[in-house]
C-alpha cells in the first residue's frame, strides 16, 4: 500500500487519535506492512485542517517567511519573530499538537492567533511515544494527548484550496525508529492558493528526510514538483522549507544534492532566493547539524528580492529552534 499521494480534505480540526489505538498501533509487529495499514487507518492522515483569517487581505508584494520551529516549544517567541520581521506568509514546518514535550500546546493555532492570521495544517507524523519537554517546562500530563506533529502555512491571507502533498517514504520511522521516536506517517508539504497579485499564486511548505540520501531528497523532490505541476496549472509558485540537504557554506552550486538541479530543470529558480549562509544552530533540544544550510525557498515564474537569514533567537535571548528563519519578498504584480 503506497501512502503517497494527495489529499484535500479540509476540516476545522484533525480527527483525533485516542490513545486507546495508539497503543493498538505501538503495539503492532514492527514491520512496513503494519505501518502501511496504521497510516490508511488514521484519517488526521488524509485531512488538512483549515482556518481562515479573521479577515482577508490582499497584496502586491508580500514578506515570506519558511522556518523549521523544531516542534514549536515556543509558539508565542517565535510569532513576535515574524511579526518583527513583517511576514505576511510564513511557511512552517515541525510543529507539534498536543505533544507532552511542547506542553501540549496547538503550536500552529496560537502563533497564527497571536498574530491575528489564519493557518492550515498537516499531519506528517503521528508520534507514538510521548517524550518529556525540557527541564522546568510545564509538562501539562504524563502523555501525548493529540500526538500530531506537521507542518502548515500561517498568512493573513485568504486560504483556498489547500491540499497535503504525501512524499516518497524515504526512511523507516516505524519499523526502525530513529533516536526513540516510533512514529506513523512520512513526509510531506501543505499547499495552498492565494489570491494577491494580477493572477494568484501557489505557496508551499515543505520538509524533506533527513535519513536519507541526495538520491532520496531528489525522489522526493521530483514528487512534490509533479504534484504542484498538477495543482498550480500554470499559477507562480513559492517552495519553502526544510530540505535537510547537506550543503555547507560553499551553498547549492557546491552540494551532491541532485534536487536543485531537478527543480531548475522543471523552471524553478534558486539564486534570486537564498543567501550562502548556514541555518542551522544549537537549541534547547539540539545540539545542532554542525554549518549546514538545510533551508530553502525556490520559486517559478515570481519576481523576489532581498532573501534572508534571520537567527531564531527570542528577544530575551532564547534559542527557538535549531533552524534560524529565512525569508524573502516576493512582488507579485
Amino acid at each position: 500500500m503506497s501512502v503517497v499521494g494527495v489529499w484535500r480534505d479540509a476540516v476545522e480540526r484533525l480527527t483525533p487519535v485516542p490513545a486507546s489505538e495508539r497503543q493498538r498501533y505501538l503495539a503492532l509487529p514492527p514491520t512496513r506492512e503494519a505501518h502501511a495499514g496504521a497510516h490508511v487507518d488514521i484519517a488526521a492522515m488524509h485531512q488538512i485542517e483549515l482556518v481562515q483569517p479573521p479577515r482577508g487581505s490582499s497584496f502586491d508584494r508580500l514578506r515570506v517567511a519558511a522556518w523549521n520551529l523544531e516542534r514549536c516549544l515556543y509558539p508565542e517567541e517565535a510569532a513576535r519573530i515574524l511579526a518583527r520581521h513583517h511576514v505576511d506568509l510564513a511557511l512552517l514546518t515541525e510543529m507539534d499538537v498536543g505533544m507532552l514535550r511542547t506542553g501540549q500546546v496547538h503550536t500552529i493555532g496560537r502563533l497564527a492567533a497571536q498574530l491575528g492570521h489564519g493557518y492550515c495544517y498537516g499531519l506528517e507524523f503521528l508520534e507514538l511515544v510521548s517524550p518529556l519537554p525540557p527541564s522546568g517546562f510545564p509538562r501539562n500530563g504524563d502523555a501525548n494527548i493529540e500526538a500530531f506533529h506537521g507542518n502548515g502555512i500561517v498568512t493573513l491571507l485568504a486560504i483556498q484550496e489547500p491540499i497535503v502533498i504525501r512524499l516518497d517514504e524515504k526512511a523507516d520511522w516505524y519499523a526502525q525508529p530513529k533516536g526513540d521516536q516510533r512514529r506513523i506517517g512520512n513526509r510531506m508539504a501543505v499547499t495552498a492558493k492565494f489570491g494577491a497579485g494580477k493572477q494568484g499564486f501557489v505557496a508551499c511548505s515543505v520538509h524533506l528526510e533527513n535519513h536519507t540520501d541526495g538520491a532520496g531528497r531528489a525522489a522526493q523532490m521530483r514528487t512534490l514538483l509533479d504534484a504542484l505541476d498538477d495543482y498550480a496549472a500554470g499559477l507562480p509558485v513559492v517552495v519553502g522549507g526544510d530540505l535537510n540537504t547537506n550543503v555547507g557554506p560553499g551553498g547549492y552550486d557546491d552540494a551532491a544534492e541532485p534536487l536543485f538541479e531537478l527543480a531548475s530543470a522543471r523552471g524553478f529558480d534558486w539564486a534570486g532566493c537564498n543567501v550562502a549562509r548556514a541555518t542551522t544552530r544549537q537549541s534547547t533540544w539540539s545540539e545542532g547539524e554542525g554549518t549546514r544550510q538545510l533551508d530553502w525557498f525556490c520559486t517559478r515564474c515570481l519576481t523576489v528580492c532581498d532573501p534572508e537569514v534571520v537567527p531564531a533567537i527570542g528577544e530575551d535571548g532564547s534559542v527557538l529552534s535549531d533552524h534560524e528563519m529565512i525569508v524573502l519578498t516576493l512582488q507579485l504584480d
